[in-house]
């Protein structure tokens, strides 16, 4: 077996992968650290050829790492789209509330403070229709009915949303 171990952590690539599922790679490091972490995998994804699937809570470390992203709201996928176009157009009402939590790049920057309001329902026994309706500042009756389908609001950018 072909074997390279690339951290101390005891990560280890076998066989030569074609995707490697990183599941928050860097969230328990601090930001020297998280940064040098960072800076091997994409030196390793360019050496090797090799995809990754990242999740993670962090925006900043699916800006920096991502080319696309899929963002999801109790295990469904709410939005898909490149990383740059989510950042600057975020479209799901999930995805803008998580944007307005997440730290600004700059301190100047000023951005939109959404807070949502109510619990996470559980996973378990999920709202019917859309899951994010009992949360949404934008919800319509029909968000509770329906289960929204997701739909192409750009150039691989797609929602599943009613508002669209």
């Amino acid at each position: 077996m072909n074997f390279r171990v690339v951290s101390g952590k005891g990560w280890a690539l076998a066989l030569n992968p074609r995707v490697i599922v990183l599941d928050e790679p860097v969230s328990a490091l601090d930001v020297s650290i998280r940064a040098q972490i960072m800076n091997l995998l994409k030196d390793l994804q360019a050496e090797y050829k090799v995809a990754f699937m990242l999740i993670a809570h962090d925006l900043a470390t699916v800006r920096y790492m991502c080319t696309w992203v899929a963002v999801m709201y109790l295990g469904e996928i709410v939005e898909i789209s490149p990383v740059q176009e989510l950042f600057t157009n975020p479209s799901h009402p999930y995805t803008k509330a998580l944007m307005s939590a997440a730290l600004p790049s700059h301190p100047d920057m000023e951005q939109e403070e959404i807070i949502l309001q109510g619990e996470v329902p559980s996973p378990l026994n999920p709202p019917p229709g859309c899951y994010f309706h009992p949360r949404c500042p934008a919800a319509m009756d029909r968000c509770s009915v329906d289960k929204p389908l997701s739909k192409e609001i750009g150039p691989g950018h797609s929602l599943t949303c009613h508002l669209f």
